[in-house]
């Protein structure tokens, strides 16, 4: 309750913010705009009110995260002018000088609605612009070589569609991977009724299986709908759990969003490791990229998506205090880590220098 609280409070802020900058710009005059302003503001709580009612409106759910993006960019880069003006006024109080012209108001508006528009245009073409990263990792612990393909963060939803499944089963189709491994949030909505999205997915079928964990944004959605999604969709899921075959252990952790939320109780990682045979290649799969130090060693390969590597590029420099990574294979001791950007987009269709990924490892024996 306290995120949707404080994220409308900030939504809010955020339109009335533009509404001012509006008004100010072209000397409107009235209140009406703050009047209706209401459903812009609480349009994204009405996307998921009819998402699980199951109305499938693809281009009002488009709009509303377009706008969002619009409405979250235009604030940024007009706080950047504000300050850009600000900075001027001191300089010509302080010192006496002006060396730069100041942005009038409706320039500046102009301006910072020209730019927010032809970011977002840029935007949803970077998120089309799949990129395939390949790994090759040597080991004695597997028995024969083995390709791993990593999928993260589709958010299948009303936005992100079979698009963003065809994307992955190109590229499915074209590495023959043994394994197919979901790194959470496949779904971002009530979709376990999307019989298309189902089809795809099944196409995907590796020889030696196909295994998921849950993210966050399954916990916010439907937790049960999407669980219903992973097994029609041919997933084996791992909630807390692992599994050893074909001399490969894989470990997979619920999202603790789910702990914090009270959907599952919290269970410590470090008791998935106890019986493991270690002379098996142990991948961790673990949807936030937050690591347990005293794991390190414990598992070779550690997989994780959810940070989307900031959507927009400054975020990154962010998420690297928060996370292990924000984005790409780092490695800690005799452990790998590798964060993905994802594929799909958990808000507006939009990425900026992030573009979407998946991943493929190819886990060999040293050349003798």
């Amino acid at each position: 309750m306290l995120f949707f609280i404080v994220f409308f409070s900030v939504y809010a802020f955020m339109h009335f913010y533009f509404i001012k900058k509006l008004k100010k710009a072209f000397n409107i005059t009235g209140f009406y705009l703050y009047l209706i302003s209401p459903i812009f503001i609480f349009s994204p709580y009405f996307y998921r009110l009819y998402d699980k009612s199951g109305f499938d409106l693809y281009y009002l759910s488009f709009f509303i995260l377009m706008w969002m993006g619009f409405i979250m960019l235009f604030f940024l880069y007009f706080m950047l002018v504000d300050i850009y003006n600000f900075a001027i006024k001191l300089s010509d109080r302080f010192l006496g000088i002006n060396p730069l012209p100041s942005l009038k108001s409706k320039l500046a508006f102009i301006f910072v609605s020209t730019l927010t528009i032809t970011s977002l245009v840029y935007g949803y073409y970077e998120t089309l612009n799949l990129k395939v990263y390949k790994f090759v990792i040597y080991s004695d612990k597997v028995p024969k070589d083995v390709k791993i393909m990593q999928i993260s963060d589709l958010h299948l939803s009303q936005v992100m569609r079979e698009d963003k499944i065809k994307m992955i089963l190109d590229v499915y189709k074209k590495e023959n991977p043994d394994i197919v491994i979901s790194t959470g949030d496949l779904v971002d909505g009530k979709v376990s009724t999307k019989q298309s999205y189902i089809n795809l997915l099944n196409q995907i079928n590796p020889p030696l299986g196909k295994y998921a964990i849950l993210g966050n944004h399954e916990y916010y959605t439907d937790i049960n709908d999407a669980i219903k999604f992973h097994i029609l969709s041919g997933f084996k899921l791992l909630r807390n759990e692992t599994i050893s075959e074909n001399g490969i252990n894989i470990v997979g952790v619920d999202d603790i969003d789910g702990v914090r939320l009270g959907y599952i109780a919290e269970y410590p990682e470090k008791d998935l490791f106890f019986g493991l045979k270690k002379d098996n290649f142990t991948i961790f799969l673990k949807h936030q990229p937050k690591l347990d130090e005293s794991l390190v060693g414990q598992f070779d390969l550690m997989l994780s998506g959810h940070t989307h590597g900031g959507v927009i590029f400054p975020v990154k420099y962010i998420l690297r205090k928060i996370f292990v990574a924000d984005f790409g294979l780092i490695q800690k001791g005799d452990s790998y880590i590798f964060v993905s950007r994802g594929v799909g987009t958990g808000g507006p269709p939009v990425r900026i220098e992030c573009p979407p990924d998946v991943a493929i490892f190819e886990i060999k024996k040293p050349p003798r």
